[in-house]
């Protein structure tokens, strides 16, 4: 029994689906986010840099700002144009916009 039971768990810990958010479910969620200290996965594009290592992020559903360590960034080139996967902890503090604080390196997709 304890085979078969295994048997079927197996694929679950092989093929595990990564969730991703939008923008838009960050923003809403954000509090409980922060608080479970999830990593999210979004997909978008970065389409401006506020200072040294914020960027403008953007999805179909809204817009956030991402801190990016230089660490961090691909190392192949790309632009506004080229979506991007990242990875990063939610910053959420009450009278303050929601932030994204990458602890992955970005992928291009």
């Amino acid at each position: 029994m304890k085979c078969l039971l295994f048997c079927l768990l197996l694929p679950c810990l092989f093929f595990q689906h990564k969730q991703y958010y939008t923008i838009g479910e960050v923003l809403k969620n954000a509090r409980q986010l922060t608080h479970d200290s999830v990593t999210v996965r979004i997909r978008g594009y970065i389409t401006g840099k506020v200072n040294r290592s914020t960027y403008l992020f953007e999805d179909r559903t809204a817009e956030i700002k991402v801190d990016i360590p230089d660490k961090f960034l691909p190392s192949k080139p790309f632009n506004d144009k080229d979506e991007v996967i990242i990875e990063a902890l939610v910053q959420y503090e009450i009278n303050k916009p929601v932030t994204l604080m990458a602890n992955r390196p970005v992928v291009n997709d």
